[in-house]
């Protein structure tokens, strides 16, 4: 694989897990029972990845 293929599917990564996380944040605020304790474990190991990937690529927000 690539660099390039990596960048690409790291970024597809990111992508997806940033709208997974604004799904998450809006159906909480919507419906504050959907955030159990599962629901936020993955909603923080989501974070810590789009954090990671951030980094790595010198994306700021």
């Amino acid at each position: 694989m690539s660099v390039f293929d990596t960048a690409r599917e790291e970024l597809g990564e990111l992508i997806r897990l940033v709208r997974a996380s604004e799904r998450y944040c809006v159906q909480v605020h919507h419906t504050p029972s959907l955030a159990t304790d599962e629901s936020h474990a993955a909603e923080v190991q989501r974070e810590y990845r789009i954090v990671e990937l951030k980094e790595k690529y010198g994306i700021k927000d």
